[in-house]
């Protein structure tokens, strides 16, 4: 268990034994928890950097600015006195997995268009970062590999592997671009107002367009089906 040094806030690691969970639990001083869930390419690094300035511990975490694409991450010293990577504050493919119903926290998470989130995640990790399996692939190329199921990269994975298939298991929802009620949310029960960081949005050069997905788009949305069933499916738990 992590300790934060808070006057309502706590966060459970996820190496603690006494929580069978792969997400971190914020849990105030009257008992009430919180779990966000997280997405690859669903402002996921924004909400990240937010949670950890909301538990004032972001001198701990390092951030590459996005100005530095990750295959020259290693040409740039690091800050020595920085204890972990931003991006391990999260778990970086944390498979669904339920809450016992004993822990009685509130969940939340963010979903998005499957189509905009295809052309972020290949823009930014495929033409920007250049990550490694999915380096120097073009789009058509990428598709194909998705269509084979070879999700060697995180960010095209459906978002149903982070959220599973039941929109209603989550108490709120929100879905890009309107994050701020979700922003809202957290802040209040954090007792805080801070503003969310748009981070990870550098495309590179010759950044492809929707015009040029929209041209796959029965592909796409063939591959993301039950993304597009689980969002149709969410109700009353929108914010």
């Amino acid at each position: 268990m992590h300790k934060v040094e808070s006057k309502v806030i706590k966060f459970l690691g996820r190496d603690n034994k006494t929580v069978i969970s792969a997400y971190r639990i914020f849990q105030k001083s009257d008992g009430k928890k919180l779990v966000f869930y997280p997405v690859p390419k669903n402002a996921n690094s924004s909400f990240k950097k937010l949670f950890v300035e909301l538990l004032s511990i972001e001198k701990n975490y390092l951030f590459l600015d996005d100005e530095i694409p990750m295959y020259k991450k290693d040409k740039y010293k690091l800050d020595s006195n920085k204890d972990y990577w931003l991006w391990s504050f999260l778990p970086p493919k944390p498979k669904f997995t339920v809450m016992p119903s004993s822990l009685d926290a509130i969940k939340i998470a963010v979903v998005r268009d499957p189509l905009e989130r295809f052309l972020s995640a290949y823009n930014n990790r495929v033409n920007w970062h250049k990550d490694i399996n999915f380096n120097n692939l073009s789009m058509k190329d990428v598709i194909k590999r998705l269509k084979e199921k070879n999700f060697d990269n995180q960010h095209f994975l459906p978002q149903t592997f982070f959220l599973g298939n039941d929109p209603n298991y989550f108490n709120y929802l929100t879905k890009m671009p309107s994050i701020n009620g979700l922003v809202d949310y957290i802040n209040q029960f954090f007792g805080k107002n801070l503003k969310i960081k748009r981070l990870q949005t550098n495309h590179g050069r010759n950044p492809i367009t929707m015009e040029e997905v929209s041209k796959f788009s029965n592909e796409l949305r063939y591959i993301y089906k039950k993304d597009y069933e689980f969002i149709n499916s969410i109700k009353g738990n929108l914010l």
